[in-house]
C-alpha cells in the first residue's frame, strides 16, 4: 500500500511542479497512516480512504505551498493538523503554530509532531481568539474555518504588522463582497486565485488579505 501512496502523491506534485526536501514525501505518507489509524477511533475527519487523502489532504493542502513565503506561520482550527503539518514537512525552515480548541485534535497533532520529527510544529489547545499575542506571525492561514471577514476579526491580534492571512475558500470571493472587507474587517485582497489540486473536482481558491494601514 505504501507504494500505492507515494506513487499518487509524486503523481500529483509532478502535476503541480512542485519539488520537496529529500524525505518528505515519505513523512507525509506516514502522516497520513498515522491519521487513518487515528481516525477509526477519534474520527478526526469525514475522510476515510486513506488513498484519497492524498488528494483531499496532502496535495490540497501543498497547493498552497506558493503562497508561504514567510518564517512564521498560524494554522487556525487546524483540526488533523491540516494544511499546517504537510506545510512544515514541506518547508522545514518554516516555524508552525497549530491551534485547536477540541482536545483530541491537539492530541493527535502533538502525537503526529513528535511521532514525524517535527521539531518546527507548535500545537495550542485553545480557541484563536483568546490566545496572548506572545507572538506576531507573519502569515495565519486557515482551510475551510470561518468566513474570510470573521477569520481576520479573530487573528487580528495576533498578526504582525505587514503580515499577510491566506484563507483557502471553496467559491471565489464576489467583487462585492472584496469592496466590503476593508469596512467590515479592517483588511483588503492582496491576491485570490484558483489552485489547482490534482483529481480534486471541487473548487479551491485562496484569498491573500493584509490588514489597512493606519
Amino acid at each position: 500500500m505504501d507504494d500505492e501512496l507515494i506513487q499518487s502523491l509524486q503523481d500529483g506534485l509532478r502535476e503541480m511542479r512542485l519539488d520537496l526536501p529529500d524525505g518528505a514525501a515519505d513523512k507525509l505518507i506516514a502522516y497520513i497512516k498515522l491519521l487513518s489509524k487515528w481516525n477509526k477511533t477519534h474520527n478526526l475527519t469525514a475522510v476515510k480512504n486513506i488513498h484519497y487523502m492524498v488528494r483531499r489532504h496532502l496535495l490540497d493542502s501543498l497547493s498552497m505551498v506558493d503562497f508561504v513565503d514567510r518564517k512564521t506561520l498560524l494554522d487556525v482550527g487546524a483540526g488533523a493538523g491540516l494544511p499546517g503539518i504537510p506545510l512544515a514537512i514541506a518547508k522545514p525552515d518554516l516555524d508552525v503554530t497549530l491551534v485547536d480548541c477540541v482536545l483530541k485534535k491537539t492530541r493527535f497533532m502533538s502525537f503526529a509532531a513528535n511521532d514525524l520529527g517535527l521539531t518546527n510544529v507548535l500545537v495550542k489547545h485553545q480557541r484563536v481568539e483568546k490566545m496572548q499575542p506572545i507572538q506576531a506571525y507573519e502569515l495565519v492561514i486557515a482551510r475551510a474555518f470561518t468566513s474570510v471577514d470573521k477569520l481576520c476579526k479573530l487573528t487580528n491580534h495576533l498578526l504582525a504588522g505587514d503580515g499577510q492571512i491566506l484563507a483557502m475558500v471553496g467559491h471565489p470571493l464576489s467583487d462585492e463582497q472584496i469592496s466590503e472587507l476593508p469596512d467590515i474587517c479592517g483588511f483588503f485582497v492582496v491576491n485570490t486565485q484558483k489552485l489547482l489540486v490534482p483529481g480534486e473536482h471541487a473548487e479551491r481558491n485562496i484569498v491573500v488579505l493584509q490588514r489597512i494601514a493606519d
